[in-house]
């Protein structure tokens, strides 16, 4: 059963360098240094601030951006580490939880399905 849905987008040039510190997680911060380029860093911030967003609409509540860490695998599909979902499972309720990103020319957009 779906417990909650979000879904984000935001404008990729939006993004000011310096709210890295405010919205990534200290793993993040780590892939984030990994990119050269400006253009592929703001992409990544974004993505990442697009599916925080999407978290935070999906249980309907406001959650700390930096208690969430969103990882890739191997082939590249973000996750939640497990300190995030230990801490979201603590302070709200048993879930399965489904995040995709996905980055356009100019937009980052992101969709969130929660469910028991």
């Amino acid at each position: 059963m779906i417990k909650g849905i979000g879904v984000d987008i935001i404008e990729i040039e939006r993004i000011e360098f310096g709210i890295e510190r405010k919205i990534l997680s200290e793993k993040e911060i780590v892939l984030l240094e990994k990119f050269s380029s400006e253009k592929r860093k703001k992409e990544f911030i974004a993505g990442r601030f697009s599916l925080k967003e999407s978290i935070i609409k999906a249980f309907g509540t406001f959650i700390p951006y930096k208690k969430i860490s969103i990882l890739n695998d191997e082939n590249g599909r973000p996750y939640l580490d497990d300190s995030s979902l230990n801490y979201l499972k603590e302070k709200f309720f048993n879930f399965n939880i489904h995040i995709s990103i996905s980055h356009e020319k100019n937009y980052a957009v992101s969709i969130v399905v929660l469910e028991d």
